[in-house]
């Protein structure tokens, strides 16, 4: 069976055509450039002829049953060319975030007219004899039970391969204007690099997928990115338009659960953590690229802050390339969404407590106007950030990092502990932080601000553990904390608004009248989160030996 090692890219189409005609148009500029920009600039026209029509158009029908065959990994497709239609089977397996291995195990050409204009929609799977096919697939097939259309997409294809100067050869595949047939407008290019594999996986540390072809495949992505607005994704174009159609309109991807059952080393258990975070971060970026919503833009925000403390948590893994090329932007990009979090926070609760609060809602109207201004401003900058190379940068250094932990040497300390011992040590000490932390009501905002900093923390470090923690801490003290948090982030909203109202200018008696509100919120989530700490158990290591 043919197996493939492949990374996605997702490209702008006006972005892509525009840079094409400048590279036409830069001849000494063009003669400096990398193979890529060579090789992509030749394969572009190929998309269309002269008359603006595609040279070589597909019309793809992907087939499943409730998303029953996407779960396990398989893909069935129907596509229409101008002259053929063949029906395909193909399975993925995630490698690592970002890194799939694709193994095509279907492939029959199907009897169809002589093709009319416009092409024929391709024919459903009735005449489609699978006999041929894997058993595996088959027995997938027998329990998914009937398959429906998924999604219809319609694109123009070009491919080629691309010769580096790492003696690595690239299979590249852009498939473009993707999308309904129905819709006239471009849609996306994706750009599809892969190497093909050998047919025996080898044993050891490279068994799955050879060392020297994802880093070749990182080395590629990262050349497509220096020289276009690209952007790498978890899956391709199909995977999440099929996915969407099946589970409704795109909504904001929450936190899944992590499940670190068998999991017996630090490795291992970062590996499971950074795909469950992988998942959360990739799976809210559309939503936040294309509309900044309020949701997509605070889950976004929790993913990256449940990353950097799962590095607190394995904070011995932190190498050369994550303290360089990781850290510095998770930062840049953590500050964008945290202004546009808090101004959410402001316009959508804050004020409307303080309208409500005054009684004469009326008279605050112009300020949650102005406010919104400054919201949607600060969205705009989160928008902008996430179309940058700088994040189209950020997003592919973390999956490459996540792909180099798999063969990484583990630090002396990880060698020698248990993943539970370790997980153990790694929770007694925030908590003893927090249980010895001085009255709240006698230290000042940003002092209570760090001890919810320090409570929410050390939930998301009890949510990575959920399944090598007892039942009580699951609960009751996961439940405590996440009060802590909530009741402390009132507080810390609090004094977040004055400093936004003395940015807007209100009047006096706004000002004056927002001032007591909030002091008087501040004393009682201090008074709150006081109690709240006086009755945090400890959390307890079950798992292990730990």
């Amino acid at each position: 069976m043919a197996r493939f090692v492949e990374i996605v890219l997702d490209i702008a189409v006006p972005a892509a055509r525009d840079w094409a005609g400048q590279k036409k148009d830069g001849g000494r500029r063009r003669a400096k450039a990398p193979s890529f920009v060579q090789s992509f600039g030749e394969a572009l026209p190929q998309l269309e002829r002269a008359d603006g029509e595609a040279v070589v158009r597909i019309e793809s029908v992907c087939f499943d049953s409730g998303g029953a065959l996407a779960r396990d990994g398989w893909r069935v497709a129907i596509e229409a060319s101008a002259d053929a239609q063949r029906a395909t089977v193909s399975h993925f397996e995630p490698f690592s975030p970002g890194v799939m291995i694709r193994s095509p195990v279907f492939d029959v050409p199907l009897d169809v007219p002589v093709p009319l204009d416009p092409m024929p929609r391709p024919a459903g799977l009735a005449a489609v004899s699978f006999d041929s096919a894997p058993a595996a697939f088959r027995e997938a097939l027998v329990a998914a039970g009937e398959l429906k259309p998924a999604a219809t997409l319609a694109f123009a294809r070009a491919r080629w391969r691309w010769p580096r100067a790492d003696d690595v050869v690239i299979d590249v595949t852009l498939d473009a204007d993707m999308g309904p047939p129905e819709r006239a407008e471009p849609c996306v290019h994706e750009l599809r690099l892969a190497i093909a594999l050998p047919e025996e996986p080898a044993d050891g540390p490279d068994a799955a997928v050879p060392s020297t072809a994802w880093q070749a495949l990182f080395a590629a992505a990262r050349d497509a990115v220096a020289a276009l607005p690209a952007f790498v994704q978890l899956t391709d174009y199909t995977d999440r338009t099929c996915r969407q159609r099946v589970g409704g309109t795109l909504a904001a991807v929450r936190a899944g659960s992590v499940d670190l059952t068998g999991a017996r080393t630090q490795r291992e258990a970062l590996a499971i953590i950074g795909r469950n975070i992988a998942g959360h971060w990739f799976g809210n970026e559309t939503g936040v690229r294309e509309a900044a919503d309020t949701e997509f833009v605070h889950q976004m925000r929790v993913a990256q802050r449940r990353l950097r403390t799962a590095m607190r948590l394995f904070k011995g893994w932190a190498d050369e390339a994550w303290t360089e090329r990781i850290e510095p932007d998770l930062k840049w990009l953590g500050k964008l969404l945290g202004n546009a979090r808090d101004r959410d926070v402001f316009v959508d609760s804050t004020l409307p407590a303080l309208a409500d609060a005054d009684g004469d809602a009326s008279r605050w109207a112009a300020t949650r106007a102005a406010a919104d201004v400054q919201r949607l401003a600060a969205r705009a900058k989160v928008q902008e950030a996430m179309a940058s190379r700088r994040y189209a940068n950020l997003a592919l250094a973390w999956l490459e990092w996540q792909t180099a932990l798999l063969a990484r040497e583990a630090p002396p300390n990880a060698a020698r502990q248990s993943l539970a011992k370790h997980a153990k040590k790694r929770i007694r000490k925030p908590y003893r932080r927090l249980v010895e932390t001085p009255k709240l009501t006698t230290i000042d905002e940003k002092a209570r601000h760090s001890v919810r900093i320090e409570a929410k923390r050390l939930r998301y470090a009890l949510e990575f553990f959920e399944s090598i923690v007892s039942r009580k801490t699951r609960v009751e003290v996961a439940k405590t904390l996440s009060r802590i948090q909530s009741v402390l982030g009132d507080g810390n909203d609090a004094a977040v608004a004055l400093g936004y109202l003395d940015e807007l200018h209100v009047d006096a008696y706004q000002q004056g009248f927002a001032r007591g509100w909030c002091e008087a919120v501040k004393r009682y989530t201090a008074r709150e989160g006081e109690r709240l700490l006086r009755d945090l158990d400890a959390p307890k290591i079950v798992g292990g030996d730990g």
